[in-house]
């Protein structure tokens, strides 16, 4: 599932690309990723412009014109394509389907634009969706999600962090990073990475952290998903064939996905469940 990262990185692809656009159309052929019926899309949809688009955790938002928006959630395998005669901006799961032949059998919602151009919504196991929204409904939406603090908020300052820590004393540290009621937008890969630049196990308690300890959570926390953002994330390719090359930072990890290779300090790296998730760590490294 992409994480912060990679959703910022399509943000940021996406807006330089549809803001100000005009949808003149919008098809879908999977009724259960939408949360009204595809006529009810089509009557409002239909000559709203692109007024911004956002990011809140993991989730992609369309601010549109006439204060209508477009929640979207790519979950596991979902995949925006954006498509013009000269340009293909892809973001998230990577699907290994030519885009020169869009829409595909992995295709279920396309807007189109009025210079002709489009958004395609890919997904292999149809559990993402795309949800219209009110201002109103997205408030409510948001809130019912119970959504923690945006890592890059001004407020989550190290004393923030020690704060959050305190309401959970007894989760296992990568139970608690990956809680998106605290911080929103890590996920299993940055939970590891996190742990690995701070030197601790996931699976010890919060509460047997030390100053330090928390010191460098808080720093990892900031430098990874920066970095992360800076490489264009571990699952986002910006390109116009079908290499599908992952994004930079997949490169830069050091213990995510690297089970049972060697850790730069000669431990092996090794794998543990925690709360169902598996969690990737370096002995050695981390105590």
């Amino acid at each position: 599932m992409p994480e912060l990262p990679e959703v910022e990185t399509i943000k940021r692809g996406l807006e330089k690309n549809i803001v100000n656009k005009a949808i003149a159309d919008f098809d879908c052929d999977w009724k259960k990723m939408l949360n009204k019926t595809l006529s009810q899309y089509n009557k409002i949809l239909k000559g709203l412009k692109i007024v911004a688009v956002r990011r809140r955790a993991k989730m992609l938002i369309l601010d549109l014109s006439k204060n209508w928006h477009v929640m979207i959630h790519l979950k596991l395998t979902g995949q925006l394509v954006f498509g013009s005669k000269t340009r293909c901006v892809v973001g998230g799961h990577p699907i290994e389907e030519g885009f020169d032949c869009l829409p595909n059998k992995f295709t279920h919602a396309t807007f189109t634009f009025t210079d002709h151009s489009h958004l395609f919504f890919n997904d292999i196991r149809k559990f993402g969706w795309l949800h219209l929204l009110t201002d109103l409904e997205l408030k409510k939406e948001i809130e019912k999600m119970k959504l923690g603090i945006e890592p890059f908020a001004k407020i989550f300052t190290l004393p923030y962090l020690k704060t959050l820590l305190k309401q959970r004393p007894n989760n296992k540290i990568k139970q608690f990073l990956m809680d998106q009621s605290l911080i929103a937008g890590l996920g299993n890969i940055y939970s590891d990475e996190v742990d690995f630049y701070a030197h601790v196990r996931p699976m010890r308690q919060v509460k047997t952290l030390s100053d330090k300890e928390v010191g460098l959570i808080y720093k990892g926390i900031k430098k990874i998903l920066t970095a992360s953002i800076k490489a264009q994330g571990t699952t986002f390719s910006n390109y116009r064939n079908a290499t599908g090359e992952a994004g930079a930072y997949s490169k830069q990890l050091k213990v995510y996905g690297k089970y049972g290779e060697k850790c730069p300090c000669g431990g092996m790296i090794v794998r543990v469940k925690i709360s169902g998730r598996s969690a990737s760590y370096c002995p050695k490294c981390q105590k």
